[in-house]
């Protein structure tokens, strides 16, 4: 017999740095206000701009229920997983044979996310639900994936757009699965959230995106191309500002428009983390200067580990001195390399220079050469 899924424990998060990720600011895209994705990288010290990209409403269309229950009917399963208890009662109520419905759940193996969808199977006459400690969704599609899914098949009733990504990467293991959507999608209503994060995106204020099911992401899209900003949202992402897709669904999503993004080993909130930190802390820019270490972050600098918060210009200037430490760049250097400079006079620049040099008071960070332009003080 295959173990319990409560046999596997959880996957709890690791332990937590509140300054890893200060003087970063992520972007975190998906059906939610707030995912629990953006309270985890904001626990480690990143700024969080949360965009919900869709909406996720627990309204199902019941003909294409009936179609996917059906289809779900047609050969025996393995395991079923029940995200809900609200799902559980849209599938049932939509069955075009409940009595068949319940004999095929009978006979397999059936996965609650938690007390709730549990007792809603019990109300239905079905009393053996396995769960996970940890009590959510994640975990059972953990669960399963851990657990050599290859040649089983899966029912997975779906709650959000999310659990598709956690149903595309079962199969890419060898599984046959059947969706069981129990909602649908509609337009987010915060449209300028959405807009301010495209602004973010296009403008290059943002160090990474983290993009977490295709719904939402082929809508961002989709608004970005009818209001004239996908060229310029399209021209930073990944190669200026690193996108990281919580699954390969929305990795296709992406590559549709010639980003190529970077996806975790498995489709879950601690991995996508981990790969976004890496993601940001792997592109800042480190160097020596004055025999102490100094790291341009996005909007901080951190010298001998004291975090300094710095505006959005003065810490592009200092990353474009960072990159080449000691060499001289004139104005027109960097109004090429800074794009929020590109068309400012070189007055703007010293005083752009001078708000860098008050930002971090403990060091004389950059040289002035008269007539000449700035290198960074090494």
């Amino acid at each position: 017999m295959a173990p319990r899924p409560s046999d596997s424990g959880s996957t709890s998060d690791a332990a937590f740095n509140p300054t890893l990720l200060s003087g970063f600011t992520i972007a975190v895209i998906g059906h939610r206000r707030r995912h629990h994705l953006a309270d985890l990288l904001a626990r480690h010290g990143a700024r969080i701009v949360s965009v919900q990209g869709v909406r996720a409403v627990q309204q199902p269309d019941t003909d294409a229920l009936r179609r996917t229950t059906t289809t779900c009917l047609d050969t025996p399963i393995d395991d079923v997983v029940l995200s809900s208890a609200a799902g559980v009662r849209a599938w049932f109520r939509a069955a075009p044979d409940p009595d068949r419905l319940l004999a095929t759940l009978r006979s397999a193996r059936l996965l609650a996310a938690d007390a709730r969808t549990a007792d809603a199977l019990r109300a239905g006459g079905l009393h053996h639900a396995h769960s996970t400690a940890a009590a959510t969704t994640d975990e059972l599609y953990r669960y399963l994936l851990t657990h050599r899914p290859g040649g089983r098949r899966i029912a997975a009733q779906l709650d959000t757009p999310e659990h598709a990504e956690h149903c595309q990467s079962l199969r890419l293991h060898g599984a046959d699965v059947v969706e069981i959507p129990t909602y649908v999608t509609e337009s987010p209503n915060d449209v300028v959230g959405v807009r301010r994060v495209l602004e973010l995106m296009s403008r290059r204020q943002l160090d990474a995106v983290a993009w977490l099911d295709p719904v939402a992401a082929a809508h961002i899209l989709r608004f970005a191309t009818d209001h004239g900003r996908l060229p310029a949202v399209v021209a930073q992402l990944g190669a200026h500002i690193p996108a990281v897709c919580r699954g390969p669904l929305a990795a296709a999503v992406l590559r549709l428009h010639d980003v190529e993004p970077a996806t975790p080993p498995m489709p879950f909130d601690q991995e996508t983390a981990a790969l976004l930190a890496r993601s940001v802390l792997d592109r800042a820019v480190r160097v020596t200067v004055g025999g102490r270490a100094l790291e341009v972050r996005g909007h901080a600098v951190l010298l001998d580990g004291r975090l300094y918060p710095v505006q959005q210009g003065p810490v592009e200037v200092l990353r474009a001195l960072a990159t080449e430490p000691g060499k001289l760049l004139s104005s027109a250097d960097i109004r090429r390399l800074v794009p929020g400079l590109t068309d400012v006079d070189d007055h703007a620049i010293e005083m752009t220079v001078s708000r860098l040099r008050r930002a971090v008071p403990d060091l004389e960070l950059v040289h002035t050469v008269i007539k000449r332009g700035y290198r960074l003080a090494v």
